[in-house]
């Protein structure tokens, strides 16, 4: 019965920290442990009660767990290069879309060298050395990595209720200068069908923000491009506020959060949404807090192979958010690894030490 009582503190508490705030890292691993912690509930009440159903729900979890473990590393290896091609046919040669790219190769130069470290050549040592500092390093991000989807995943759970005041959307480059591109009028389009879920609810539809500044290659603002879009959509112009001066996400929520400001006498009570792409809203979030806006986020759909390497983008953009602490935490996993290398191999030079 103790772990069930713990269970269900447990679930508790975290339901308390992800509530007073859905944008937090942390919430990826507390999620994990309440994973955790309820399977270990399932496996002692399967034990318990010796109910088929729940033995053979095991089966299934353990069954998927053991094969994403041992395929996962060729699944993601497979999505890298789909990703990869698609995104170089469709949407044209560029840094940005690389990256998938990047990943891929460097699985298949983990693989090789992997081999090669259990072969018997002369260089075999050094392979040793070089595939622990690798794997250790890889351990780390893969680790990271996993938090931020967890972290993402509950994030994205979060369904608006149709009392909003402002949905604030995001800009994301323009077409020919002045005309969206179809990924930022997805992001209209979902702050959209709220206004009018809202509006045909028979409650007042909130204030749209179109926030988006004017970049060196473009001949209006984002926020400009977004406003006509939204009126050739139907929505009236007294419904639409513009935010012009941004030049990225944590601007967009600041400048937004300003315009608010000039409007309201007290926020603290307002209900606030942003809408962006579907793989950009966590990170969104992050940044909505850092501005002091208290907002949720809702995301607009994107094709997988797009999806894909911008959530490697992001995923690198939350590594540079916090890359001292990163770097930090590698060297020290590094020390301990290399130390416990050392004391299975060579036992000897250790006691030397004592």
């Amino acid at each position: 019965m103790l772990i069930y009582a713990v269970n269900l503190i447990y679930l508790l508490f975290f339901l308390f920290i992800y509530l007073q705030d859905r944008r937090r890292l942390i919430n990826g691993f507390l999620f994990f442990i309440l994973l955790m912690l309820s399977g270990l509930s399932l496996v002692m009440l399967t034990d318990e009660t010796g109910n088929p159903f729940l033995f053979f729900l095991l089966i299934i979890i353990a069954m998927a767990a053991a094969l994403l473990l041992f395929t996962g590393v060729f699944i993601i290896l497979a999505i890298s290069f789909y990703s990869a091609v698609n995104l170089l046919r469709k949407e044209g040669r560029s840094k940005a879309n690389l990256l998938s790219l990047l990943v891929g190769i460097g699985i298949l130069l983990w693989l090789v060298l992997g081999m090669l470290s259990f072969k018997n050549v002369e260089i075999n040592d050094v392979l040793s050395v070089i595939m622990l500092v690798v794997n250790t390093i890889l351990l780390y991000l893969l680790l990271v990595f996993s938090n931020f989807i967890l972290s993402s995943f509950i994030y994205g759970i979060y369904r608006p209720v149709l009392r909003q005041d402002y949905i604030i959307v995001l800009g994301s480059g323009l077409m020919g200068g002045n005309k969206v591109t179809p990924l930022l009028a997805g992001r209209i389009d979902r702050a959209l069908k709220v206004y009018r879920r809202q509006a045909d609810k028979k409650k007042s539809p909130p204030m749209l923000i179109m926030s988006g500044g004017q970049g060196g290659d473009e001949q209006i603002a984002e926020g400009e491009a977004m406003k006509q879009y939204a009126l050739e959509q139907g929505i009236p112009e007294d419904h639409i506020l513009v935010e012009d001066q941004s030049e990225n996400t944590y601007e967009n929520m600041l400048f937004s959060r300003q315009l608010i400001e000039s409007r309201e006498a007290d926020m603290k009570h307002l209900r606030i949404l942003f809408s962006t792409s579907n793989y950009h809203v966590f990170r969104a979030g992050i940044y909505a807090r850092k501005a002091g806006l208290k907002a949720q986020g809702i995301g607009a759909k994107t094709k997988f192979y797009f999806w894909y390497n911008a959530l490697l983008r992001e995923y690198v953009a939350i590594l540079a958010m916090h890359k001292k602490t990163h770097i930090v935490c590698m060297l020290i996993l590094l020390v301990i690894v290399g130390l416990a290398s050392l004391l299975i191999h060579h036992p000897d030079l250790v006691t030397r030490f004592i």
